[in-house]
């Protein structure tokens, strides 16, 4: 039976998430065009915000987190529903990359259920891919000049790095101030040491995003992410 906490959570995850795909449909009325799925795919790691109030990794995994996977498949280029490919939220999916959220929801899935006892570590390895790799597209797209490789641009990888810092650093601050509380956990660290955790956070992604195939960023990313963070001892 799932606790009181379980219960929170769920409400909290599947309740924001019904507030983003009413943002995605805004925006489509509004033909918001080109930027709506990056957009979608940052709000969408903010999510993370909701996790410490899970008490089953089972709960946060398979009831929060992997229901996501079957339902975005109905949504994508895959989905043998022609009208729930063609849909408003079927358009947003397919863009860009037709299973990138697909992958999102399988990072999710394994980061919630295997780094359960490391929330902190899996919520930077998220907003990781949702802010970093999501401002990274969204910078190279629009003002990147100067390419590195293949598509990527300087710009846009700058915009990883910076993303990927800042988010960091409000990960960290944010589950400081639960344990400071009380709330959960009992993290502390000095700010020296997160800069630089952020500092070497924000150049790991800013490299795997480069290297990686676009179709395959939202799984690589945040996977390899969380693995090295463990592997530093956080």
């Amino acid at each position: 039976m799932a606790c009181v906490g379980d219960l929170t959570g769920l409400a909290s995850v599947y309740g924001y998430v019904i507030l983003v795909v009413l943002i995605s449909f805004a925006m489509k009325r509004k033909r918001i065009e080109g930027i709506q799925r990056k957009i979608i795919h940052i709000l969408i790691g903010n999510i993370v915000l909701f996790w410490w109030m899970f008490d089953s990794p089972y709960v946060m995994a398979f009831l929060a987190a992997a229901p996501f996977i079957p339902l975005l498949l109905l949504f994508s280029p895959l989905s043998p529903v022609h009208r729930l490919r063609t849909s408003f939220l079927g358009q947003t999916t397919g863009e860009s990359h037709g299973l990138g959220l697909v992958y999102y929801a399988i990072s999710w899935t394994i980061l919630a259920f295997f780094l359960f006892d490391y929330r902190m570590v899996a919520s930077i390895a998220i907003v990781a891919m949702s802010y970093g790799d999501g401002f990274g597209g969204l910078i190279g797209k629009r003002y990147g000049k100067r390419k590195i490789l293949r598509e990527k641009t300087l710009e846009g990888t700058t915009a990883v790095f910076t993303a990927t810092f800042i988010a960091t650093i409000a990960v960290m601050s944010f589950y400081q101030f639960l344990a400071s509380t009380g709330t959960f956990g009992t993290f502390a660290l000095n700010p020296v040491s997160a800069l630089g955790i952020a500092a070497f956070t924000g150049l790991f992604v800013a490299f795997v995003e480069l290297v990686t195939p676009g179709e395959y960023d939202n799984l690589v990313i945040p996977l390899l992410t969380a693995g090295v963070l463990i592997l530093v001892g956080l």
